[in-house]
């Protein structure tokens, strides 16, 4: 299984500078080993020079556990028992025990979860050994007692970094999702003012254009002079509503004409950036498109980016299947996600669908948009036309 990359102490310490890292790691340990020293002098009856060599181990260990965890829990582990076989009175020593859960707690913030279970495991065995060799008073509860506790405190360290980084990746995924909606409503404006301009504009261009046509026909004794202006506020008009047109087509598809427009190439780099996010995503390509019409490919990629959209704003966390196949015939365009037990509502008008929709009947295409199966379905057919 994969390490979780949130976890808290990670975080933390990637906040400060490497010399800041070390300090922090270097203090700790200092403060660990004079504890350990203190606490081995006051409460056992062990020589001066077992008790400096023993804490000087834990010292190290809680060093080495914020760098490579499981040799910090190794080296913890032999002190602890070192420790117990030079005392011979428990199968503990509480100054020892203490000092190795917290090296096993810092050790846990960093480990994957399996090795997490590995150093518990370790420490229980090492526990079982040493009451089976020591025998000493009360050594059951002794075990339980250590079992239990060191069994907790990495439960609660997997469970504290699981839980913070579901938050991370859920802030990410809001985040991402808030900037989708942005360029999203930004579009749109600029779908409804492209429309407006097609309503207004349009239909007066189309307008005049006519009547200048039809003027010369409906006055048999109009001059050769006027004949011309006619022709001439014709033509101006066609040509104002060609250039309008084209720059409908700018503001339609937010693109200047100068920048090349998305292609079925792009959808991986598309999905690279929502998988930064946080999200999961299996991308599957099938055929050659490499004769694809340019607006059928923006049209499947416009297709994919609005639907893995709408999964990051509805669904955030699941996973996204995208399945592109390309024939001779068609670009068929499948993306779906596990329905979420509670749709997450997002604001947004709807138009993206709408757009979806537009798109693909402009192609003479087919869409189906809705959940089925236990999972929002999004697939699309982007009919090639035969002169491709």
């Amino acid at each position: 299984m994969r390490h979780i990359a949130a976890d808290v102490l990670d975080t933390w310490l990637r906040g400060l500078g490497p010399r800041a890292r070390f300090t922090v790691a270097a203090l700790a340990s200092i403060a660990a080993f004079a504890v350990v020293l203190v606490t081995l002098l006051a409460a056992t009856e062990l020589p001066e020079q077992q008790a400096l060599g023993l804490a000087a181990a834990q010292g190290v260990a809680l060093f080495a556990a914020t760098r490579a965890p499981l040799l910090g829990v190794g080296v913890s582990l032999t002190a602890v028992a070192a420790a117990s076989l030079a005392a011979r009175t428990a199968v503990w020593l509480d100054p020892m025990l203490n000092s190795h859960f917290v090296v096993l707690g810092v050790a846990a913030f960093r480990m994957p979860v399996r090795q997490v279970v590995i150093a518990w495991v370790a420490t229980v065995t090492l526990g079982c050994v040493l009451a089976l060799y020591l025998r000493p008073h009360e050594w059951l509860v002794q075990l339980l007692l250590a079992t239990v506790v060191s069994g907790l405190l990495s439960t609660t360290v997997v469970a504290v970094r699981a839980l913070a980084s579901t938050t991370a990746s859920l802030s990410r995924q809001r985040d991402a999702a808030e900037r989708q909606r942005q360029r999203t409503m930004h579009w749109e404006e600029r779908a409804r003012i492209a429309r407006e301009l097609h309503d207004i504009v349009a239909h007066h261009m189309t307008v005049i254009a006519i009547r200048a046509e039809a003027a010369r026909y409906r006055d048999p004794d109009i001059t050769a002079h006027t004949v011309a202006e006619l022709a001439t506020i014709r033509d101006s008009a066609t040509t104002a509503l060609a250039e309008m047109r084209h720059v409908l087509d700018v503001l339609r598809n937010g693109d200047s004409g100068v920048m090349p427009q998305p292609t079925l190439d792009d959808i991986a780099e598309l999905v690279e950036s929502a998988r930064a996010a946080g999200t999961r995503i299996d991308l599957r390509f099938h055929g050659d498109t490499s004769k694809t019409p340019a607006g059928v490919e923006l049209s499947g990629y416009r297709i994919v980016q609005e639907a893995l959209s709408n999964a990051i704003r509805h669904a955030p966390g699941a996973p996204v299947r995208i399945e592109i196949t390309a024939t001779g015939e068609a670009i068929r365009v499948h993306v779906d996600n596990p329905l979420a037990p509670r749709p997450v509502a997002a604001a947004g008008s709807g138009h993206g669908l709408l757009g979806i929709r537009e798109r693909v009947a402009m192609l003479g295409g087919t869409i189906d948009v809705g959940p089925s199966n236990g999972k929002y379905l999004v697939a699309a057919i982007l009919p090639i036309p035969r002169e491709a």
